[in-house]
């Protein structure tokens, strides 16, 4: 009898298996859900005002200490994989870019109510004109949310939510400086203001973002791949190294002074237009010292693990790591001393030097539409007086301000997070390599993301051109920011054409998207702090 019943049973047909599988759309939640959210806050500060929302700053702080946050849990998680760690981050990280963009659009209509909407009464003017594209600051809080977006697309899958635990301690940095920086408002050129602006800009902060991403996914390639921390802690002091001297000695980076080792800042004055920044540099007690020992126990650290690397020295290699835990506490204790005294000193017009006045009169000079300064056809002694007689009068107005020299003061940070994250990877290397997916999961996003970014960079050049034309009157003239972009978009173009036509991948394809996405960065912040141009507007 049960034979019987299981030669009926077997002949039937099986019942339908019901899928347990979750829409595909729901893994993209992270990051639909904030992008909608902001666009009601958007609506919501349009229709009922300023009282409803919280001001952009507020936004964008709140925005830092969620990224903050969410790289903190990914980090962690990195070398304890725990599910309510990766949503705590992946989650958190979503409510930072709601926040993040919410704080951008919010900064849209303030523009706006700032004058009044006055724009959009002219022929050809739209509510497009007050898009927040105009500054350093702008950018760079789009340039955020733009990683932050591509990120949390990237992670639509447990098996790629890796990628924040990289991108999100970036993402935090340039928000980071974007704070530094200031959310004043400035007046845009008329020359510059055409609707191309936000297409333009929006294009750059959106590519930049996924430039980002890509140069995370190679980092997490070659620690995959099994590139050792001490390999990495050499290249990172080779980049501070050698990036320091160049920008130093084509002047964009003044705050510390090698051979004295002393480090300042500009003093600024503050009246009703913002900030006043002073060409001064007012040193900081103390500071110099530690951060040039921060320095020195970094080129002492990368020694050490140059003599492990090529000599297979375990003795170089433990002292090597003592040394850059050594250079982790002095870069600690210099940022909190920085921060001390920006806090506590006094009578800073008192600390000008004579040999600084001539730095300021010719500042209060200023230029003439050409360009040119003024103070080119004064005598010296002029120079030198006009200096002299505004320190004397303005003196007591100046202070030390963290929006003085944003960049260099995120230049600290920069350095002290690539610090711990070689000090970070050095610990349980094996067990970290064991949780990231595989080396081809990997070379295909960096692919993937590369792609992107290189299809958004030509995008970025060709509203460039027209831009520029509307503008200036001619498509390209070599500007040191068209420069740059085209020299990133050359080297992302040099990646595909090496992985497509010459078969390149794995760990020579992720060096070059970790060039190409240096040289974003230089693009992104080399013409406004080291290279004149067009573009310094920024």
């Amino acid at each position: 009898m049960s034979q019987a019943i299981k030669s009926i049973n077997a002949s039937m047909p099986a019942a339908p298996e019901i899928s347990a599988k979750r829409p595909a759309i729901l893994n993209f939640l992270p990051a639909i859900v904030p992008l909608a959210g902001a666009l009601l806050l958007f609506a919501a500060r349009i229709k009922f005002g300023p009282s409803v929302t919280p001001a952009d700053g507020t936004l964008v702080v709140l925005a830092l200490l969620s990224y903050i946050f969410a790289a903190a849990a990914l980090v962690t998680n990195f070398w304890a994989p725990i599910a309510f760690l990766q949503r705590l981050g992946l989650w958190t990280a979503s409510l930072g870019f709601f926040f993040n963009l919410s704080g951008w659009l919010v900064r849209w209509v303030a523009g706006g109510e700032r004058e009044n909407w006055i724009r959009m009464t002219e022929m050809g003017k739209t509510f497009f004109s007050y898009i927040p594209f105009a500054n350093l600051y702008d950018l760079s809080v789009a340039f955020a949310f733009g990683a932050a977006f591509a990120t949390l697309l990237i992670s639509n899958r447990p098996n790629t939510r890796f990628i924040g635990a990289l991108s999100f301690p970036l993402i935090s940095l340039i928000l980071l400086m974007a704070v530094f920086i200031g959310d004043s408002f400035i007046n845009l050129p008329p020359v510059l203001d055409s609707y191309w602006r936000p297409i333009h800009v929006g294009v750059a902060s959106l590519s930049y973002g996924v430039a980002l991403v890509s140069f995370a996914l190679s980092v997490v390639y070659l620690i995959k791949d099994g590139v050792k921390s001490e390999a990495m802690g050499v290249a990172v002091t080779a980049f501070f190294i050698v990036g320091y001297v160049v920008v130093w000695l084509m002047g964009g980076f003044k705050a510390f002074d090698p051979l004295s080792f002393s480090y300042g800042l500009n003093p600024v004055i503050v009246g009703q237009q913002g900030l006043m920044n002073i060409s001064a540099r007012i040193p900081l007690p103390g500071v110099g010292i530690l951060h040039g020992l921060s320095l020195l126990t970094l080129i002492g650290m990368a020694a050490l693990f140059l003599i492990y690397i090529y000599k297979n020295n375990e003795s170089a290699r433990r002292v090597g790591h003592l040394v850059l835990r050594a250079s982790l506490v002095l870069q600690i204790a210099t940022i909190a001393l920085f921060f001390y005294q920006v806090k506590t000193m006094t009578n800073v017009g008192s600390l000008v030097s004579s040999d600084q006045y001539y730095k300021i009169g010719y500042q209060l000079m200023g230029k003439d539409a050409a360009g040119r300064s003024n103070a080119a056809g004064q005598p010296v002694e002029n120079v030198i007086s006009a200096g002299a007689n505004f320190v004397a009068q303005n003196g007591d107005a100046m202070v030390l301000n963290l929006r003085s020299n944003p960049v260099e003061i995120a230049a600290l940070f920069t350095m002290l997070v690539a610090t711990i994250f070689v000090a970070l990877f050095g610990f349980r290397s094996e067990k970290l390599r064991e949780n990231l997916p595989s080396l081809e999961k990997i070379d295909s996003l960096i692919y993937k993301t590369v792609g992107v970014a290189f299809a958004g960079l030509a995008i970025l050049l060709v509203t460039g051109a027209v831009w520029a034309n509307e503008s200036w009157g001619r498509y390209w003239g070599w500007d040191s920011k068209e420069t740059g972009a085209l020299v990133a978009w050359l080297a992302y173009g040099g990646y595909l054409h090496s992985r497509i036509a010459h078969g390149w991948s794995g760990r020579r394809s992720a060096y070059f998207a970790l060039i190409g996405f240096l040289l974003v960065i230089f693009t992104y912040l080399g013409v406004s702090y080291i290279l004149p141009g067009l573009h310094s507007y920024a």
